[in-house]
């Protein structure tokens, strides 16, 4: 039986958007082909006819979801001006992203998967991962004009630092006070790490 291709973008869909619930929440070990496919309502020969592979279908979504980050760094951006970063950091930082760990970022959700991933996710990660450095050192530029490019660049990777670090951390810690704490002194660094304080 041939599907339409509406069909089968419908199927690629689902897959996608099930995936990328599942691995940002439970790591590329917490649900396998099977799992995947049953989340998303769809065959296991629907999963193979759109990823060679569980490895590529991670892949494709850490790439995706690592641009939604560095476009979200740049809406931020457009939209907020020179005070992207105050915005910024607190969304990120927010309650709804952190209890739900289906919505934390791509960052903390995928740096320890892809540590120990084959060379093809590793180089596509850090690709990604140097757009995002690009796009926070792009707004950094304009306030720190007697800054050296390297200095600011240094800045942006501090501030993803603590954004990873601080997200990972809060979200370890059984105590919701203590995840809290972390995550408004992360606030408080983010901020003088990019030398607004």
């Amino acid at each position: 039986m041939r599907y339409s291709d509406e069909h089968k973008e419908e199927t690629r869909r689902k897959l996608l958007n099930a995936a990328t619930r599942r691995f940002t929440a439970l790591g590329y070990n917490g649900l396998g082909i099977d799992g995947l496919a049953k989340e998303a309502g769809v065959s296991n020969g629907a999963f193979y006819g759109n990823f060679s592979s569980k490895a590529e279908a991670f892949r494709t979504i850490m790439i995706a979801e690592l641009d939604n980050l560095r476009r979200g760094i740049d809406r931020h951006r457009s939209e907020y001006g020179d005070d992207w970063l105050v915005a910024f950091n607190e969304f990120y930082f927010g309650d709804e992203k952190l209890d739900d760990p289906e919505k934390t970022c791509p960052l903390p959700a995928f740096a320890p998967e892809v540590a120990r991933a084959q060379s093809e996710t590793r180089d596509a990660f850090q690709s990604e991962l140097l757009r995002i450095v690009d796009a926070v050192t792009e707004g950094l530029d304009d306030d720190l004009n007697e800054m050296t490019e390297k200095d600011v660049r240094a800045q942006a990777w501090t501030i993803l630092a603590l954004f990873t670090g601080g997200t990972l951390l809060a979200r370890a810690v059984p105590s919701e006070k203590l995840s809290r704490q972390i995550t408004d002194i992360m606030r408080v660094e983010v901020i003088k790490a990019a030398g607004k304080n």
